[in-house]
């Protein structure tokens, strides 16, 4: 693998390149990176979505799938995802490498000239905006995808932990947005949050794939000067600040299962050791959580443990019936205060470390997964390799994770569970 250095190509615009012959295809991914806000999140996970749907060189959503299509079924997508306190609107396009192509076709190029298109020339109206039916189109699938959250109500409770986690911040903003926002998107605000992203907002491209990318960055910074790019939005996520007393919510529903998030926080920066305390916790079938709240105690369906590093936050998570609620919080609570004392063995501290190290190893699988964590770690300021993260974790000592254990501290219980009598 050629993991080439990361350049800036335009003020605040920054490309990387990672070839591996390995794989048969390409991905071009656009990453805006922009503060969450309630005022604007809405609006902005609109956007990829419209610039997606059409653009100058094909004015509707069917003569884009037939260029798609012919390109041997190239993708095109959208999305936006919470980056700590930051949203990350996202645009790219995956095609197959030229070596698989008919002989003379430049698949890659061709593939670029689209998303460069969707993204620096889309379809716009006699006024310049956004037109109306593709908005109201995109508006729709915004509205189905936010639907589609609520109704999983395990995605649902995470969400709304996160939100009481870090209330008051800008990561308590989903970034899809909300359903209310979404509806009071027009074309006018629409493209100028367009404009706004393609203007001020921090900007990653990753191209990943077979190719070399060779004069790829030369075509990208010729497409950005023709963009007027002024002042840099600020980015970069902090931690959040540990409530003066734990914050207990309760929410009903008509459910079959009720659920719980147990939310920690932490001031401590050693992340390795957080990764790997967090392991034993709760992170893999041999963890505490699984082996003792749910298999031994059978108090739940499920239970597991997330580390959040952009926000220092820790959840613990399960499914339990109601009459096992308090014994169940009890118990989560307990196993963290039993790694907090150093109550955990040699062979759990082990399976933690081949845990991690066998999803460090399927990272290099996917060109998604490269992506994301080379954007993710460029984010964090910490651009490791899958391997080198591995020997940090190996390195991570008892005393590392007990130190690790015992600068978390509760912070919030969010419940959702049935209404009174049942549910109907």
């Amino acid at each position: 693998m050629d993991i080439l250095n990361r350049a800036e190509i335009a003020p605040g615009v920054f490309l990387s390149r990672i070839t591996d012959a390995r794989f048969k295809q390409n991905r071009v991914s656009f990453c805006f990176l922009t503060r969450l806000g309630e005022e604007t999140a809405s609006v902005n996970a609109v956007v990829p979505k419209i610039l997606t749907n059409s653009c100058r060189d094909y004015p509707d959503l069917r003569a884009l799938n037939a260029r798609l299509s012919a390109l041997y079924a190239a993708r095109l997508t959208a999305s936006v995802a919470n980056m700590g306190d930051d949203q990350c609107v996202m645009v790219e396009i995956s095609v197959i490498d030229d070596r698989y192509a008919l002989e003379g076709e430049a698949v890659l190029n061709e593939g670029i000239n689209i998303l460069l298109g969707c993204v620096f020339d889309p379809l716009t109206d006699e006024n310049g905006f956004f037109k109306e039916s593709v908005t109201e189109i995109e508006k729709q699938a915004c509205i189905d995808q936010i639907e589609a959250e609520l109704n999983e109500k395990r995605v649902y409770a995470l969400n709304r932990a996160a939100e009481i986690l870090c209330a008051g911040e800008p990561g308590a903003v989903r970034a899809s947005g909300t359903v209310g926002g979404v509806r009071a998107v027009t074309p006018q605000t629409a493209f100028s949050a367009y404009k706004r992203l393609l203007e001020t907002a921090r900007t990653e491209i990753f191209c990943g794939g077979g190719n070399a990318f060779s004069g790829v960055g030369e075509t990208l910074a010729a497409a950005f000067k023709g963009v007027r790019r002024g002042e840099i939005g600020e980015c970069g996520s902090k931690y959040s600040p540990l409530k003066p007393e734990p914050v207990v919510r309760t929410e009903k529903m008509d459910v079959n299962q009720s659920k719980m998030v147990v939310g920690f926080k932490t001031a401590s920066t050693d992340l390795d050791a957080l990764t790997v305390m967090t392991k034993i916790y709760g992170g893999s079938a041999a963890s505490k959580l699984f082996e003792n709240v749910r298999e031994k105690m059978s108090l739940c369906y499920y239970c597991m443990a997330k580390l959040q590093p952009l926000k220092g936050t820790v959840t613990a998570e399960c499914g339990v019936e109601t009459e096992n609620m308090e014994k169940a919080r009890a118990e989560i609570i307990n196993q963290l205060d039993l790694i907090k004392n150093g109550d955990f063995t040699d062979g759990e501290l082990a399976h933690a470390r081949l845990s991690l190290q066998n999803d460090l190893k399927t990272v290099n699988d996917k060109l998604s997964g490269i992506s994301l964590w080379y954007f993710v770690r460029i984010y964090q300021r910490d651009a490791v390799t899958p391997e080198q993260m591995a020997e940090r974790y190996l390195a991570v000592t008892r005393e590392r994770i007990i130190e690790a254990a015992n600068s978390l501290s509760l912070d919030a219980v969010y419940i959702l569970t049935e209404k009174d009598g049942g549910n109907e």
